[in-house]
């Protein structure tokens, strides 16, 4: 009955508009919203998350919408902040979800589904899940896989717990005192591995998976195990974990989409597909395959660095990178080098911009957008190759946090 229903509805709005003489233009308020004749003549009765706005259009609601960040409850129209613990900034939900199509990431240009997740009795959340993931089905209970998919793929009384959005470990858990509370958990992808009650960041305890094989090179792990990046619990620490989620070994060729799905054959033996070549842990160049070099690796929310393998992708200007990609400074044993990078934004070297807005292939730098150069030659006519120096970590006033590199500079 519902699309008869919503016919109708139609039809009475066209009704209305017909019989007011005209007074709906065709088209008026459309497409997110329909053309209505009041007191005060034609306006719009617009869909949720818009408003009428003069013109007879429906406009996209200000800030504060689904998906919108925020850092309190008064950012968000439904007066509703979601943050993970320790951050200082969320994103707009709702409390009054029933299914997931209720939940629309309103974020310009974020490509994070948002789904319904039953996160208390009778008490449900729109919370974002990873880029390139469906909605779970919300029956996981304790050892479910919910990578990628977070809280929408556990039962009511579960949580997904995990290191990172995509950490292959990550599973529907429950709160537990000690071992025997854990009893019943069983990790979906490989139920040999134990799950014991472990202490997270923030001191409370959850079952999750305890046995950890590390490793420094993948001399270390079983024959068909990558030498993969592990995180500890707390997020503090990145060390070497023996691993095999995926068929292609280390030195394969690559897409890192393949590993934001369930698609075993395409994705790396380590999960980690950097550079377009999946990697692996390492010490020094030796231990990486044919053409890969072994380098430093920071995640911008761990602070701690740890050794991999990356493709050889140095640059001396950008002409040394293929289409798609530009010579970005990239910290490398302690120096920053040029290193072919897929494109951040749109905007090519020398385009003007705002560090506000920046939407640069690399990085704006004053008004300009800037890349790596070694000569006043890679860089168009009214700009110069100039070093200039950058913070690596925390705190920036330090000099030896510090790092110069040679970029295209100018007006």
């Amino acid at each position: 009955m519902k699309p008869i229903l919503t016919w109708i509805a139609l039809g009475l709005i066209v009704g209305a508009c017909s019989e007011s003489g005209g007074l709906c233009p065709k088209g008026a308020c459309e497409p997110n919203g329909g053309c209505v004749v009041g007191s005060n003549g034609p306006t719009c009765d617009c869909n949720e998350f818009y408003i009428p706005c003069p013109g007879l259009i429906c406009c996209p609601k200000e800030t504060g919408e689904l998906g919108d960040p925020c850092t309190d409850d008064a950012d968000c129209s439904s007066g509703r902040c979601w943050k993970d613990p320790g951050d200082a900034e969320g994103y707009c939900t709702t409390t009054n979800c029933t299914i997931d199509s209720e939940c629309i990431n309103h974020l310009i240009g974020n490509n994070r589904e948002m789904c319904c997740v039953e996160v208390d009795e009778d008490y449900r959340l729109c919370l974002k899940i990873a880029e390139g993931y469906e909605c779970g089905d919300g029956t996981g209970t304790c050892g479910t896989s919910c990578t990628g998919t977070g809280d929408s793929a556990c039962d009511f009384g579960h949580r997904c717990l995990g290191s990172s959005d995509t950490d292959p470990k990550a599973i529907c858990s429950t709160s537990c005192t000690t071992t025997a509370d854990c009893a019943a958990c069983e990790w979906s992808e490989n139920p040999d591995t134990s799950i014991d009650c472990i202490t997270i960041s923030g001191g409370d305890s959850y079952c999750w998976l305890d046995h950890v094989e590390r490793c420094t090179t993948g001399r270390d792990c079983p024959e068909g195990f990558t030498c993969s990046i592990g995180i500890s619990a707390d997020m503090t620490e990145l060390f070497g974990e023996c691993m095999n989620v995926g068929t292609l070994p280390p030195g394969s060729e690559c897409n890192i989409e393949n590993d934001l799905h369930d698609l075993h054959e395409e994705r790396c033996s380590g999960f980690y597909c950097l550079g377009g070549r999946c990697s692996e842990v390492c010490v020094v160049d030796p231990d990486c395959p044919e053409g890969m070099l072994c380098e430093v690796l920071r995640f911008s929310d761990i602070d701690d660095t740890i050794n991999v393998c990356l493709g050889d992708k140095t640059c001396d200007d950008p002409t040394d990178c293929d289409r798609g990609e530009s010579c970005q400074p990239t910290f490398f044993r302690d120096e920053l080098i040029g290193w072919c990078s897929e494109n951040a934004g749109r905007d090519p070297l020398g385009s003007a911009c705002n560090e506000e807005t920046d939407t640069c292939e690399v990085f704006c730098i004053d008004t300009r957008c800037t890349e790596w150069c070694s000569l006043n030659e890679d860089c168009p006519e009214d700009m110069r190759c100039g070093t200039i120096d950058f913070c690596i970590t925390e705190p920036c006033d330090d000099p030896e946090n510090m790092a110069a590199a040679t970029v295209c500079t100018g007006p």
